[in-house]
């Protein structure tokens, strides 16, 4: 099981790894209102305005 904390949309940053129906996603950018975030496979924007991001054992943001 992962840490994570739930945030609001705006203070994700690109890299952050984002929590998303069940999938681990990571985020690339914020604008237009959005956060894009994408997997190997897909990339979706998202309009949620509450997140779930991945800490590490710091429980610092995980960033790749």
């Amino acid at each position: 099981m992962q840490n994570t904390l739930t945030v609001i949309r705006q203070c994700v940053n690109p890299g952050m790894l984002v929590i998303h129906h069940g999938k681990t996603w990571r985020a690339a950018v914020n604008k237009d209102g959005k956060l894009h975030i994408h997997t190997l496979t897909e990339a979706k924007p998202l309009k949620d305005l509450l997140v779930d991001i991945v800490l590490n054992h710091k429980n610092e943001p995980e960033i790749i």
